[in-house]
């Protein structure tokens, strides 16, 4: 009984450091290369699907993806928590149970199991026992990857899958900044947004940080910058897409 009062503990600490943290939507995501994740995600909302993983390579936004659907099934009044399987890995073995009492549950990063079969078998009974809906982000694609439980790694091909967009899409690009921007109330000079958009990291992770340090440097301020601010503006994208 301790165990499970531990677990339920935890998790509601790591519900505590992911909430405030959601700060992502579906709108994020409209830029044209993402429609095929967005139409999945639809059906995810209706029902039609309750099982559903995303894969790409890293940066690529998966976990901006899964807070973004985590906050939609919040606006909607229901339960929902991301949590990263990295940061469970330490945790006791029934903390996972305590996820069943959510409506969705999504799994970042499914590959750390990988060589960790007792969290294998935890994530594949969570996957029997939960009547709601489960979604998984990887790297990989469900068939690559390497996991000793055969029937999880079965479970998870049977998964609705998708494969996210590189980043390699200005499109893509400017409708994320764009919707980010707009939510927290940033305002750039339009060419420095521009130099952002072609200089700057191409990867949806990594461009959500660039843009983070640029508003910790600019601290707001929204008058004419001067060349040295530029410069060191103009070194920081650069460093970033490095």
């Amino acid at each position: 009984f301790e165990i499970i009062l531990e677990a339920l503990n935890l998790m509601r600490q790591l519900q505590l450091n992911i909430e405030p943290q959601l700060d992502a939507r579906i709108s994020d995501f409209s830029g044209p290369g993402w429609g095929h994740v967005v139409d999945a995600i639809r059906q995810l909302h209706t029902g039609l699907v309750s099982r559903f993983y995303v894969y790409g390579g890293a940066g690529t936004g998966k976990s901006h993806l899964l807070s973004a659907i985590c906050d939609s099934y919040l606006e909607l009044g229901r339960s929902a928590i991301k949590v990263s399987l990295l940061e469970l890995l330490d945790a006791p073995i029934e903390a996972i149970s305590s996820l069943e009492f959510y409506d969705l549950v999504a799994l970042d990063d499914i590959e750390a199991i990988s060589g960790v079969l007792h969290w294998q078998k935890a994530v594949f009974h969570l996957i029997n026992n939960h009547e709601g809906q489960l979604v998984f982000s990887s790297r990989v694609a469900p068939i690559e990857l390497k996991l000793e439980l055969p029937d999880l790694q079965s479970r998870l091909t049977q998964a609705v899958s998708v494969k996210v967009p590189s980043g390699n899409s200005y499109a893509d690009r400017q409708a994320l900044l764009q919707s980010v921007m707009l939510r927290r109330g940033i305002h750039f000079d339009q060419s420095m947004i521009d130099y952002l958009l072609t200089n700057g990291p191409y990867q949806a992770s990594l461009l959500l940080q660039t843009l983070a340090q640029l508003e910790k440097m600019l601290k707001g301020e929204k008058t004419k910058l001067s060349s040295t601010t530029l410069k060191q503006i103009y070194a920081l994208i650069d460093e970033y897409r490095q």
